[in-house]
């Protein structure tokens, strides 16, 4: 009877240590969690690593720096560790002459916040510009430019367009201005209308109806024309309309005695 005990005995000892070993882990388990929560409530306080400093950084030309912190300021609230950094980059990148923000903590006690302003490089429209990436954005009337920046704004090209064909205008004003630089010509503004066709207005108010199909070869025609027709007659010239398979219509000012290699309006 001894002797059966002894197994018994041993079964018991080995299931006590190894349930001491489990409750032990538990334990430490249990510690550990306790320790990051009350460690996260801790650093969480607000009145323990407060904000002290926000710096602003970025090369502002058109967006006012009093505005820029209107919008930011509500969310500028807790400490280090608790500031919402999504929603200050968010309330930032919502006013119009914002391109893109950034924003991060610098320990101990400083948010650092990059802001890239919109480079208009053409006018859009009424009252929008497109940026190189040919993105629309449209300022309030509260952060429009000063007069001296308006000036600047006005000689950037006008273009128009059904929407979400901002980029298609833009590559293609680019790609007519290249075309007619040699010619010292200039296209101040560009349009695709609804139909879909191409009317310019070059920088001595002159018309050039390009249509739909084609449009780019009939430019290459007022091009090759160029030379015989139209340099140095600008001053009497009106529009022409290259929506011809063969040719084009040339409209004058005033009257013309030669031909100018077109029909005559």
């Amino acid at each position: 009877m001894p002797e059966a005990r002894q197994p018994l005995l041993q079964s018991t000892a080995e299931l006590l240590k190894h349930n001491a070993r489990s409750v032990t882990g538990l334990l430490l388990v249990a510690v550990l969690v306790s320790t990051v929560y009350v460690g996260k409530l801790w650093l969480s306080d607000p009145y323990r690593f407060p904000l002290m400093v926000v710096e602003v950084k970025g090369d502002f030309r058109y967006l006012g720096k009093q505005q820029l912190q209107a919008a930011v300021v509500p969310f500028a609230t807790g400490g280090f560790f608790t500031v919402d950094v999504a929603a200050i980059r968010s309330a930032a990148e919502a006013l119009p002459w914002v391109h893109k923000a950034s924003v991060k903590r610098v320990w101990p006690e400083t948010l650092r916040l990059q802001i890239e302003e919109q480079q208009p490089v053409a006018r859009w429209r009424e009252q929008g510009f497109l940026n190189k990436g040919g993105e629309p954005f449209v300022p309030q009337s509260e952060s429009q430019p000063e007069s001296r920046q308006a000036k600047v704004f006005q000689q950037l090209p006008s273009l128009a367009g059904p929407d979400g064909h901002e980029l298609k205008v833009l590559d293609n004003y680019q790609r007519v201005s290249e075309t007619l630089a040699p010619l010292g010509v200039k296209v101040t503004r560009m349009e695709l209308d609804n139909r879909r066709a191409w009317h310019l207005q070059l920088d001595d108010a002159v018309l050039l109806e390009l249509g739909r199909a084609d449009g780019w070869q009939r430019l290459q025609r007022f091009v090759r024309a160029w030379p015989a027709v139209f340099e140095g007659r600008l001053d009497a010239l009106q529009r022409v309309d290259l929506r011809y398979s063969n040719g084009f219509s040339v409209f004058w000012s005033r009257a013309v005695l030669e031909d100018a290699g077109g029909k005559q309006g």
